[in-house]
């Protein structure tokens, strides 16, 4: 009875079309793997592309003084041939697998044939490697040497909004040691730390620059050969906000009673443009520029200050100073004799003898038409006694010459009188 139910089986498979495609699929399957497992699975082949790795430091050849020359072709690429069963050498890449030069041979400057070794990334996997294609470099060698260079930064692709204005761009560090071949590291010109930032800035930003070099005729020169301190710096882009500050002058020694808008002066340029820091208090309305001393003063003469700015401001029309030039129109001026000398301020206890009669010479100046209606006894002489000492004999002594009828006339210059000063 099994043998009746086998052979109907058996001699149902034989006759159905769709039975016995399936199994003639089966016994393929169960062919091919026999022989695949019979059949010998090592195989041989060939990967391109691979890197040959130059290292930047710890070379043999730089212990001797040595650098490798940058040539036309700074990165080099060959073939590596494996042998290995097929199932591990199937997912090799180029990156399965480091090539590195041996400068062993290398001892002084020169051109040097170098030979090429090659070794697996994954020492778990075994395979083999049996050729190299190039199997050497021709390498030029020679005396190394190190510079240091200043970096300037760039960057690109902002904008400033309306309003706000960039200063100049702080690269941080601001310099970079370079050290390879002498031949190479002469070529270079210009360092740079260049790097790009979108959109309008109102505030200052930052950014890492790559460092680029270049020769004199600003052709980029490759740093694979060169090693160098730093690779990349902080770039920053200070923008600071625009304003102006008016300017104006301020009197000193001015005269008791005297009126300084009876001065008539202009000042070139008496607003200049600026930019400030954020942080920083916004330009006040009216910067005091310098001092003039009325009782020096002379009206034909143009005055010169120079501009200081607060911490954190910026001259943005590199003005440097202002003229002050002061309007002679209207003014006159003219030579007098004081009698009236007076001593105030006497201490108690003291007593003060004004040697001098009377002072000549006095340079008046003013209103046209005042100056003209003047007397000598118009001014006064005042000696401030408060200061003087007591002691024997005559002392030479300042005097504040004063107008009391006129507030729009003053006496330039400096005059003395010989005192006394004598405890009572």
């Amino acid at each position: 009875m099994r043998k009746d139910w086998f052979k109907e089986l058996f001699s149902d498979w034989l006759t159905s079309r769709p039975k016995l495609m399936v199994l003639s699929l089966v016994l393929a399957v169960v062919v091919w793997t026999f022989v695949a497992l019979s059949v010998n699975s090592i195989t041989t082949r060939t990967i391109d592309n691979v890197l040959v790795e130059i290292p930047s430091t710890g070379a043999s050849y730089q212990s001797m003084g040595l650098d490798l020359i940058e040539g036309e072709v700074t990165e080099h690429r060959v073939s590596v041939t494996v042998s290995g069963d097929r199932s591990i050498i199937g997912m090799l890449t180029s990156d399965s697998i480091t090539v590195t030069p041996d400068f062993s041979k290398v001892t002084e400057a020169g051109t040097y044939n170098i030979t090429l070794n090659a070794s697996r990334n994954n020492q778990l996997l075994n395979y083999e490697i049996k050729t190299v294609e190039p199997s050497s470099l021709v390498l030029t060698f020679g005396e190394s040497a190190m510079r240091k260079f200043q970096i300037a930064p760039a960057v690109s692709g902002f904008t400033v909004a309306d309003g706000y204005v960039a200063q100049p761009i702080v690269c941080s560090p601001g310099s970079v040691t370079v050290v390879g071949s002498r031949e190479t590291v002469d070529r270079i010109r210009k360092v740079t730390a260049e790097g790009k930032m979108a959109g309008s800035l109102s505030s200052s930003a930052s950014i890492t620059g790559k460092i680029h070099l270049y020769d004199a005729d600003n052709n980029e020169i490759s740093s694979d050969m060169l090693r160098m301190d730093v690779t990349a710096v902080d770039l920053l882009v200070p923008i600071y906000k625009e304003g102006t500050v008016d300017f104006d002058i301020e009197f000193v020694n001015v005269p008791s009673g005297f009126d300084t808008s009876v001065l008539k002066y202009s000042l070139s340029p008496s607003t200049i443009r600026v930019a400030y820091a954020e942080g920083t208090a916004a330009p006040t309305a009216v910067r005091t520029v310098g001092y003039v001393d009325v009782a020096t003063l002379d009206l034909g003469e143009t005055y010169q200050f120079d501009v200081t700015l607060p911490s954190g401001y910026v001259d943005l029309d590199g003005v440097g100073t202002i003229s002050v030039k002061f309007d002679p129109q209207g003014m006159g001026s003219q030579k007098m004799t004081v009698t009236d000398i007076r001593a105030s301020n006497v201490p108690e206890g003291y007593e003060v003898t004004v040697l001098t009669d009377h002072i000549s010479g006095v340079n008046v100046i003013g209103d046209a038409e005042t100056v003209a209606g003047l007397l000598p006894t118009s001014l006064v002489a005042v000696i401030d006694a408060s200061v003087l000492r007591a002691e024997p004999g005559t002392q030479a002594v300042p005097v504040t010459i004063l107008i009391p009828s006129s507030s729009t006339v003053w006496a330039v210059g400096t005059y003395t009188v010989n005192v006394e000063v004598v405890r009572k």
